[in-house]
């Protein structure tokens, strides 16, 4: 199976979020997080393209010219310090809804925080241009400190948890994983 993995925004010009005191880049954890899914995934013997950056049309063109069979973009959600959580957003295709669900469970038994869900939503544009089954995984509040905190003593476990769902939802779609 061949993924194509995009940690979220742009390490020289997108941040995404930034935690209101620390610092913490989105785009820096999303990008760490990337590279250990990645690591997880290549062991298993999967085809792994990974691409981080700010064009989104660019992404999306890349991950429809790759062949992948699925996208994935990992996020750290944002909002006002106190809501907290692990979601996943889904396109509409049942493909990409069974994708969410195996992620969302597997990475929500390793952070245990609010299952805040799987969510359609077509309008982002990751979602709606890429032509394979895509999620946008929201790892947690970057903004939340005990969010982070539950996160930053997981951060293996999180991403060998994104590489599980990834291969669960490969079984089930009939790719040798």
């Amino acid at each position: 199976m061949k993924i194509f993995l995009n940690p979220g925004h742009d390490r020289r010009l997108d941040s995404g979020a930034v935690h209101p005191t620390r610092g913490l880049r989105e785009c820096d954890l999303a990008y760490a997080l990337g590279e250990r899914v990645k690591h997880y995934l290549e062991a298993r013997r999967m085809t792994v393209l990974t691409e981080q950056q700010h064009n989104l049309q660019a992404v999306c063109a890349h991950a429809n010219e790759s062949g992948a069979h699925i996208f994935v973009s990992l996020h750290f959600n944002a909002f006002n310090g106190r809501a907290g959580g692990t979601e996943t957003l889904v396109g509409r295709s049942a493909a990409a809804v069974l994708l969410g669900h195996a992620v969302q469970a597997r990475v929500q038994q390793v952070l245990q925080l609010p299952d805040r869900g799987i969510k359609e939503r077509p309008d982002l544009y990751v979602l709606r241009a890429t032509r394979m089954p895509a999620i946008l995984v929201e790892t947690c509040f970057i903004d939340n400190d005990a969010d982070l905190r539950r996160y930053e003593g997981r951060e293996d476990a999180c991403a060998r948890a994104v590489a599980d769902g990834i291969c669960q939802y490969g079984d089930a779609a009939g790719f040798r994983v």
